[in-house]
């Protein structure tokens, strides 16, 4: 018995979605505001005051994603690829 050559065709895929993924959690992270520290919710502005003209620093709400965003995505991508790794690239069995 000869085995069988047929490919796993969810090994591509899974690839193709580990790619997909690292690039578009890279393309949100740069698109929101690429912080270099770690996330932020509360996101400080400078203000000056009409009347004395004094500037003060107010807080905004926004998220504002940091590295731990960026890192968390990419591993998350890199571990897809991995199970990858250790998928069998071809099925066995007995051929008809």
């Amino acid at each position: 018995m000869k085995p069988r050559s047929g490919s796993n065709k969810v090994v591509p895929l899974l690839r193709a979605l580990a790619a997909l993924s690292a690039v578009a959690i890279l393309a949100c992270w740069i698109s929101l505001g690429a912080h270099m520290g770690w996330s932020q919710t509360r996101v400080p502005v400078q203000r000056t005051d009409a009347v004395t003209a004094s500037t003060f620093t107010d807080y905004e709400e926004r998220f504002l994603p940091g590295v731990d965003f960026l890192v968390a995505g990419l591993l998350g991508s890199a571990a897809i690829f991995a199970l990858t790794l250790v998928m069998p690239n071809s099925k066995a069995g007995p051929r008809r």
